[in-house]
């Protein structure tokens, strides 16, 4: 059974009964870890004096904020501490309210409340009350150090708790400009033909026919790659070539593309391919006129390479060759 976010009472009236807040929604995006790729191992973050640059302990830390007028003011924890507001462990409902007024920009977080061992009987009295009125019960409540508004409606088979953010957090359509222009006339022809498209697409709403796509592709991705890392570290390694110098790298067999595998970092894979095939100067070649130290490159000029000296028949027309139609002497 999943632990609690929180434990208190609900309360309206005359009734009070104990309840329990678990979390209605949990994230299933993958999170990943910053690792230095050498070693793996885990990245850690340090407190670091911009001025400075050295490491800060946190008895040192103090947190700053910054007014409109751009004065800076500095706090401490403790400090802030002491305007948090009394820990309660009881959710009053003030009033109920028509649901539809409730602006949905408002939601925040909702949470599952439970009852505890014992108050199913005046729980199921508050959840059918709440369902024949309509309504639903708006009250306070402090949870992480916080006070919040929260919403307490019917769903399914119980009830559930939302946190409302602050009437002056929401942004209002009046901020935007892109906005003004929207209350136009419509002509009644494309009404009707916006109409009949949204009839004719009209359904059911199931999120099940909607999977999380972006999720399913990096989960399938990742265990693909769990599968390939796997096989790398099982592939044996070969001993040093007979011959080979002291501090020669032992070489495995020859790496094939793994289904999955993502190419990072093509600098280093260019190199590692180099080094597969021997790297340059493995493999004799002939320096051309216009390569090494051919007088046509001047960066090559001071290095000259290894030139091939060309024999060519007296008569043939090569370089160097005397021209049989001038007279000799």
């Amino acid at each position: 059974m999943a632990r609690p976010v929180w434990v208190g009472s609900l309360s309206f009236g005359l009734v009070t009964l104990p309840v329990r807040l678990h979390g209605a929604v949990s994230s299933r995006q993958a999170r990943f870890h910053l690792l230095h790729d050498a070693d793996g191992a885990r990245i850690q973050n340090k407190r670091v004096c911009s001025a400075e640059g050295e490491e800060v302990p946190l008895e040192h830390v103090v947190r700053g904020y910054t007014l409109e007028d751009g004065r800076q003011v500095t706090v401490t924890s403790g400090e802030l501490d002491a305007l948090d507001p009394v820990s309660s462990r009881v959710i009053a409902l003030e009033e109920f309210v028509d649901p539809a007024e409730v602006d949905p920009l408002l939601l925040d977080t909702s949470y599952h409340l439970v009852p505890a061992r014992g108050a199913e009987p005046a729980y199921a009295l508050m959840a059918e009350a709440l369902r024949a009125s309509g309504r639903v019960g708006v009250g306070r409540l402090v949870l992480y150090q916080k006070g919040h508004l929260c919403l307490v409606r019917p769903h399914a088979r119980g009830l559930v708790l939302s946190t409302l953010h602050a009437v002056d957090e929401v942004v209002s359509q009046e901020q935007l400009s892109e906005l003004e222009l929207t209350g136009a006339s419509v002509a009644p022809a494309e009404l009707d033909a916006a109409l009949r498209l949204i009839e004719s697409r009209s359904t059911t709403f199931d999120p099940r026919r909607h999977p999380d796509e972006h999720r399913q592709r990096v989960m399938a991705f990742l265990e693909r790659r769990a599968r390939a890392q796997a096989k790398s570290k099982r592939v044996p390694r070969t001993a040093p070539e007979v011959g080979a110098p002291a501090g020669a790298k032992v070489r495995g067999p020859e790496a094939t593309p793994v289904e999955g595998a993502l190419r990072l970092r093509p600098r280093l894979a260019a190199r590692e391919v180099r080094e597969d095939s021997g790297g340059l100067g493995s493999k004799p070649f002939r320096v051309e006129p216009g390569e090494g130290g051919a007088p046509d490159d001047p960066r090559r000029a001071s290095t000259p390479g290894p030139v091939t000296p060309y024999a060519t028949p007296e008569g043939s027309g090569g370089l160097g060759a005397p021209d049989p139609k001038k007279p000799r002497g």
